[in-house]
């Protein structure tokens, strides 16, 4: 997200109240202080940190003052790492000065960095109307010039469309994107989408240089299941389908969080599932961008916005792979929405107050993953980093009891990913199971979207909830990593 204001979130704005005044419903005011929940923690990185995620914000290098240490486990660079900022035109890096001292600050104080962004249709700078080869020139730079110091790379940013649209953007570099056979997708062989090859690049790069990056997709708008009005969330949808076709080179999700009474922009009551189908794929689900504008509670920066920003924190905290949250900014004068009071601090130049949301974040933090204030730490997924040569290898399966199943490999020596597509046959399923029998030495290590029995030899991979049910002649997909080699194995599918 820009520095500048989104001209797409921006409405018109009713007058403010000061920050301990709220309005009854009779008309009245009164004067409310705001007192700090008891915690068992009293910085929202030491919560976080116990309840097992990390929290934390987006800054300058003007900004590094005690408040982010001493709050926050995580640091983005706010505009530090746009390629506006590094890229030059043939995708060689410039002006890191700012990135450095960002990324110097964050391991003095032993701080997680994400690195905000590899690949955007704006604050493009120099790349602007780039070819896929500058761009993956750029990709191999920067990720490579800071190394292991970044945690996460968001490589793609904001690549959907606006208003629930459930399509790519057509600006560049998505004008680039070619649908080779007019099947209304880009998740086949021959076509070109600038979102899988950048993602390729980059685990490429990953994978060539032993990093433990993890690469990341980041979006707005797509938090929920649905929008305003009971509506599914096509966006959110869009990116489903994104992140299920190239998981082998995507390991994390961002949802930006940036929330206004724009229609697609509430806080939905299915937010947790929309994480949680996220999380079943195998990847990490991040809050990456979040602020909650004051009048969406139509209580000023009272108790409203804390109720917010407690549904959030809560969403993410009952699903264990949501495993970071972090605040777009310190203190509301220092927002890109400055005037929506979004933040969890007032003040500004590193003298801080803070609101009521601050304290119901860390009330919330407090309480752990249990939500009963035994903080739980959620298992850590395996970092799927297979090199991203691309060699499918289709093999159909018979069709007993209802349904089929074909695989595409994904192949490296001493390693591989496989793709298994599922398919009902002439009548629905409620249910499915997948066999394969893995050459000597092939083992499994990693699997999503399924549950698998075994790991060598003959294994099986059952259905998770929610793609059990499938119509006739609908599809579902799941993977698994492994190492050795996975050539010729040949699924078998039982429906039920």
């Amino acid at each position: 997200m820009s520095g500048s204001p989104d001209q797409r979130r921006r409405r018109t704005r009713r007058m403010a109240l000061p920050a301990a005044v709220l309005l009854l419903a009779g008309g009245a005011a009164i004067v409310q202080g705001i007192t700090p929940a008891a915690a068992a923690e009293t910085t929202l990185r030491a919560a976080a940190a116990k309840a097992g995620l990390f929290f934390g914000v987006a800054a300058s290098p003007g900004r590094l003052n005690s408040t982010v240490a001493q709050e926050f486990s995580q640091l983005t660079p706010e505009n530090n790492m746009k390629p506006d900022t590094i890229a030059t035109s043939s995708g060689g890096l410039q002006n890191t000065g700012g990135a450095d001292t960002l990324v110097n600050h964050a391991q003095t104080n032993n701080m997680i960095v994400r690195g905000h962004t590899l690949v955007w249709h704006s604050q493009a700078g120099a790349l602007q109307g780039a070819s896929q080869a500058t761009l993956n020139t750029f990709i191999g730079n920067a990720l490579t010039r800071w190394g292991n110091r970044i945690a996460y790379w968001d490589v793609v940013n904001e690549a959907l469309a606006d208003n629930n649209a459930g399509t790519r953007r057509g600006e560049w570099p998505h004008s680039m994107n070619r649908d080779a056979n007019g099947d209304g997708d880009l998740f086949d062989a021959g076509d070109t989408d600038v979102i899988r090859d950048s993602f390729i690049r980059a685990k490429q790069v990953v994978q060539a240089n032993g990093l433990s990056t993890k690469l990341c997709i980041n979006d707005y708008d797509v938090e929920g299941l649905t929008v305003r009005g009971g509506t599914p969330n096509r966006k959110a949808n869009a990116l489903y389908d994104i992140v299920s076709n190239y998981r082998q080179y995507i390991d994390c999700v961002g949802f930006q969080s940036h929330f206004n009474d724009n229609p697609n922009s509430i806080i939905s009551d299915d937010l947790q599932a929309n994480i949680q189908r996220f999380a079943d794929l195998g990847v990490e689900v991040h809050i990456t961008e979040l602020d909650i504008d004051d009048d969406l509670s139509n209580n000023d920066i009272g108790q409203g916005q804390a109720d917010n920003y407690r549904k959030v924190v809560r969403a993410c905290l009952n699903v264990a792979k949501c495993t970071g949250i972090t605040v777009w900014g310190i203190a509301d004068s220092e927002s890109w929405r400055s005037s929506e009071r979004g933040l969890l601090f007032t003040g500004g130049n590193g003298s801080y107050q803070k609101k009521a949301a601050y304290h119901a974040v860390l009330d919330e933090l407090n309480k752990g993953r249990s939500g009963t204030g035994t903080p739980t730490t959620p298992p850590v997924t395996p970092t799927v980093t297979p090199t991203p040569t691309v060699t499918p290898s289709t093999s159909p399966s018979p069709v007993p009891a209802g349904c089929s199943a074909t695989v595409s490999l994904n192949s490296w020596t001493g390693g591989f990913v496989a793709t298994v597509r599922v398919t009902a046959g002439s009548a629905s399923i409620n249910g499915w199971s997948v066999g394969v029998n893995l050459p000597g030495g092939a083992t499994v290590t990693n699997a999503w979207n399924s549950t698998p029995s075994g790991t060598s030899g003959a294994v099986r991979f059952a259905n998770v909830d929610h793609n059990a049910r499938l119509g006739a002649g609908q599809t579902t997909e799941f993977g698994f990593q492994g190492t050795g080699s996975a050539t010729g194995i040949t699924p078998t599918c039982t429906a039920s």
